[in-house]
């Protein structure tokens, strides 16, 4: 999913209604995630953090659906998605590593197993077409794999013929997207619903959309649209990210469009305590809090064109990690919304003050070791090595 260059937290004014979570957006369900219990004293959770380990949350594309997914030739000087010749054992023994570097990760894939009859790349290229939305691709793979693992290295695989087999970082990062996206079965957990109407927050929507605005009212207030409840929200990031460095996955797009995002930081600040009404007091409510929070993801990046590098376009789809580099590339989204508080201090739930706010948050615990499921991937147990800086 491509980049979004401008971000807008448009404000409500009237003053916000507070609300408890529900069944859908409890915290807990992420227990099952860390390991451990999630804490909700705000007191306790840290107001900033970021991932100690700087090798997650890495920049990638979601290999749009459109150009074949991860069976397109990105690095090739003529890709042309979906009509390529695929090489046989011969042409390819005669291959020059620079020639084998510009085949697709799929491609590469299937000739490190000795595969000759393409088994990856074929049922890749048979799951999208041309005609795919621009939108689409596996930015759920890619998402979940850049906060499961730590980013892939470039490496090299000799397979049973000889052949060695040059994997660029990028290839292998689509390899393991494409296993997270389809083959994990990991331990899943979610707060908040699927948002199914159309419509962009102002200030959100791309030029690929098109003339797309915010819903109405009604619309855009229904209770799966109006989640991920607020104080749910700042349970899990601080929790996740601060307590426990653990990466998770923010659908960042609050309407229809799911825009899947690898978390990696944040910073909140408390404003000011807001006024709480008898029926608050009455329902366990003691106290409620103003709260800014600026939350920072893993951002895609693009294929590589002369017109973007003229811009100064730095993250582009790499053979090389990006991790600690000018290539990494992230983005900074700031929510305003209320905190309730009960009276031992532990949020019980809030209230979003700006327009835009995550649809949902997830993760999937990886998996141990890499299988075979929908698609043909077990050969990653000895592809992927992950980078050491």
């Amino acid at each position: 999913m491509k980049k979004l260059m401008v971000f807008a937290s448009v404000l409500v004014l009237s003053s916000a209604h507070a609300a408890k979570w529900d069944k859908s957006n409890n915290p807990s369900y992420f227990n099952i995630i860390t390991g451990g219990k999630m804490k909700f004293d705000l007191k306790q959770l840290p107001l900033s953090a970021k991932l100690q380990d700087d090798r997650f949350g890495w920049s990638e594309t979601f290999w749009p659906s459109n150009v074949g997914g991860i069976a397109f030739r990105w690095n090739h000087p003529n890709p042309t998605p979906f009509k390529y010749k695929l090489h046989t054992k011969e042409e390819l023994k005669k291959m020059t590593e620079q020639e084998l570097s510009e085949l697709s990760p799929t491609e590469l894939y299937d000739i490190s197993q000795a595969d000759y009859k393409y088994t990856l790349t074929k049922k890749v290229l048979g799951t999208y077409s041309e005609k795919d939305l621009w939108w689409e691709g596996i930015c759920h793979g890619w998402s979940q794999a850049a906060s499961n693992y730590p980013e892939p290295d470039k490496t090299v695989v000799r397979n049973k013929d000889g052949i060695s087999v040059p994997f660029g970082a990028s290839d292998v990062k689509g390899l393991l997207s494409m296993h997270d996206a389809f083959n994990s079965k990991g331990i899943y957990a979610r707060v908040g619903d699927r948002c199914a109407v159309e419509g962009k927050v102002p200030g959100e929507a791309f030029p690929e959309d098109g003339d797309v605005t915010m819903p109405e009212a009604k619309e855009a207030n229904r209770p799966e649209c109006a989640d991920v409840n607020a104080g749910a929200f700042h349970v899990v990031l601080s929790n996740m990210i601060g307590v426990f460095s653990k990466g998770f996955v923010a659908d960042v797009d609050r309407f229809n469009d799911v825009w899947n995002q690898p978390v990696i930081g944040y910073e909140s600040e408390v404003l000011e305590e807001m006024p709480v009404t008898a029926a608050e007091i009455k329902s366990g409510i003691e106290k409620k809090v103003r709260v800014m929070t600026a939350m920072t993801y893993g951002e895609e990046l693009e294929f590589y064109s002369p017109e973007s590098a003229a811009e100064g376009i730095l993250g582009f789809v790499s053979k090389e990690p990006v991790t600690g580099t000018p290539a990494q590339t992230e983005t900074t989204r700031k929510y305003e919304y209320v905190l309730e508080l009960d009276s031992f201090g532990n949020i019980v739930g809030g209230t979003w003050i700006s327009e835009a706010r995550p649809d949902m948050l997830w993760m999937k615990k990886k998996d141990e070791k890499f299988l075979n499921g929908r698609f043909p991937l077990a050969g990653l147990n000895t592809i992927y090595k992950p980078v050491t800086h």
